[in-house]
């Protein structure tokens, strides 16, 4: 998958996070995952689905990650899994899914979002639908660490009309 389709979800995560908890999260770079394990304790996905392009966004957070996120979005300061803390992973990755779409909107492929699902536990599996390659992206916010997961796969011709994206990279700031 050529970078200028994942690029969308790696500045939607930048976005996201700056906005909703106030902090621009760090980045390292990309890799494919070869197997369904998740790389943290609650995850939440968003399928995506058009006649042109359709896939799924995950984003995977440690549990102290997650709780960290939660307050961090509240001002709160809770120290427990629950279940505002599972909401707040599944709103960031329906934000995430949302800036995403918007992007490829704006090239001319559009698609819908589903509700995010929230997986919680240890060693739990995310099946990205597609049979496309699921491109990893590793972020941290200061020593809390996350990972976005992107699957996409694009129908016969469908292509973004600005090819200049190709070569940007996008780092959050």
């Amino acid at each position: 998958m050529d970078a200028i389709y994942i690029d969308p979800f790696v500045e939607a995560v930048c976005n996201t996070m700056k906005t909703m908890l106030g902090e621009a999260p760090s980045r390292k770079e990309l890799k494919t995952r070869n197997d369904n394990s998740a790389q943290g304790d609650v995850s939440g996905i968003v399928g995506f689905a058009s006649n042109n392009v359709f896939g799924s966004v995950a984003l995977s957070f440690p549990m102290e990650t997650a709780i960290k996120s939660y307050n961090m979005m509240v001002g709160d300061n809770i120290d427990t899994f629950s279940d505002d803390v599972r909401d707040t992973v599944g709103e960031l990755t329906n934000i995430v899914a949302g800036g995403a779409k918007k992007v490829y909107a704006d090239q001319g492929l559009s698609f819908d979002i589903s509700i995010p699902t929230i997986v919680v536990g240890k060693n739990h599996s995310l099946t990205h639908k597609g049979g496309t390659p699921v491109v990893t992206v590793p972020f941290s916010l200061g020593d809390y660490p996350f990972v976005l997961e992107i699957s996409v796969k694009l129908g016969n011709g469908a292509r973004f009309q600005n090819e200049k994206a190709k070569t940007q990279t996008v780092k959050c700031r």
